[in-house]
């Protein structure tokens, strides 16, 4: 099954048949919304920045993260992952450490319309801060094209330097047929 943890691991908090039965959950909704299975030409992937981690000097604002999809396929996002640390040795991570807006370069549009606080896609409980333990699972998965770029834009809301790792997860569709994004559904 895509997405689970190696054979003998589970995810944190969740057990092995809960990670698959999550699993199978959002591969039918997949196949229900957009008419795919991930068992053809999909694959479960990662869509991570281009400089990761990123970097934040106290006091930023409008600083952006971009994201870039391949020209190979598009991405379907389902989740995000998102942390902040305070750059030291060993790294402690931050709570609500900066504020985001993100917007899909495809079609140049904000997905939200006021910057967020961290908290709203990274769990707020100390020490388990969205590092993959407790990621966030949009409500109806995100398609973002090929050759397109998705931009985070981050305000540093500490007195201090961080770094911020972000991920989406999901998946790659490379037949563009699969996945008819000009069709209307109504």
């Amino acid at each position: 099954m895509w997405g689970a943890p190696p054979q003998g691991q589970q995810q944190a908090g969740l057990s092995m048949g809960a990670v698959q039965a999550l699993a199978a959950s959002i591969n039918e909704n997949i196949r229900q919304l957009f008419g795919v299975r991930l068992d053809r030409n999909e694959e479960f992937a990662w869509l991570v920045p281009d400089v990761t981690p990123t970097a934040v000097v106290a006091g930023a604002t409008g600083q952006r993260i971009i994201f870039t999809v391949g020209q190979e396929s598009d991405f379907v996002a389902t989740g995000i992952v998102a942390q902040a640390d305070d750059q030291a040795a060993p790294p402690v991570l931050l709570q609500n450490a900066f504020r985001f807006q993100l917007r899909d370069g495809s079609t140049n549009r904000e997905l939200q319309r006021n910057a967020l606080p961290q908290g709203f896609v990274a769990t707020s409980v100390p020490g388990f801060q969205a590092a993959g333990s407790a990621p966030f699972f949009l409500p109806k998965p995100r398609i973002f094209s090929r050759n397109s770029n998705v931009i985070l834009t981050v305000d540093n809301v500490q007195g201090a330097n961080i770094n911020i790792d972000w991920a989406f997860f999901g998946y790659r569709i490379y037949d563009v047929d699969a996945l008819d994004l000009t069709r209307s559904r109504g």
